[in-house]
């Protein structure tokens, strides 16, 4: 039962890194440590089924372990979440296509043509702001029309700080919390912030129930 334990953990963390080492045009609508779980979970549950011979609990433990180690995972480990989960990343800026980017997720330029068509969108040019998400797809801000406001740009998200949609307005970490500092709030306090380079939007998490 240890030894199962043991391979089930290996095997889990392993598919994982792999999964993220393959980049995320490998992936479809999930998420890398949903796929894994999935994939898995699949297979575990098909061992009784195959060795008739075996306990139920070789099949049972395995898939407990695997969604335990995915729920705490995300849940409870931040750090290790952004690592497995991963996070959105900018891939068009002001109608400019970011290629150092684009090589560090192995996608070319043939597959972000072929992603904006699919929003309906013929040139970068007409992408204020274009992101990959963690589960591969794209989605993408158009351009300011006839003097209109600029679409809304996250700047912090639950705790997670979008550097480089603070460099894009010549900001740093500093004037961000120069910024929660004027309305009164903290980097924890925040669960999202978004801006415009006029404007601001800021909703602060609910306040834990007393007792809690």
């Amino acid at each position: 039962m240890i030894s199962s334990v043991v391979r089930t953990v290996l095997v889990y963390l392993a598919v994982v890194v792999a999964m993220r080492l393959m980049g995320k045009r490998q992936l479809g609508e999930l998420q890398p440590a949903e796929l894994v779980t999935t994939l898995l979970i699949s297979n575990v549950a098909s061992i009784c089924i195959d060795e008739p011979d075996l306990p139920l609990s070789a099949s049972l433990v395995p898939i407990f372990l695997i969604t335990a180690l995915n729920s705490t995972l995300v849940w409870f480990c931040p750090k290790y979440a952004q690592l497995l989960l991963g996070k959105p990343v900018t891939i068009i800026r002001n109608g400019e296509i970011l290629q150092d980017e684009l090589a560090q997720l192995r996608i070319t330029a043939s597959d972000l043509a072929e992603a904006l068509r699919g929003k309906d969108i013929f040139s970068p040019k007409d992408v204020y702001w274009g992101v990959i998400e963690p589960n591969g797809s794209i989605t993408a801000a158009p351009m300011p029309q006839d003097g209109g406001e600029p679409p809304m740009l996250p700047l912090l998200i639950d705790k997670a700080v979008y550097k480089e949609n603070l460099a894009f307005f010549g900001m740093d970490t500093a004037a961000l919390d120069a910024l929660l500092r004027r309305e009164q709030t903290t980097r924890e306090a925040v669960l999202l912030l978004l801006y415009n380079g006029k404007k601001s939007i800021l909703i602060q998490k609910k306040a834990a129930p007393k007792g809690a």
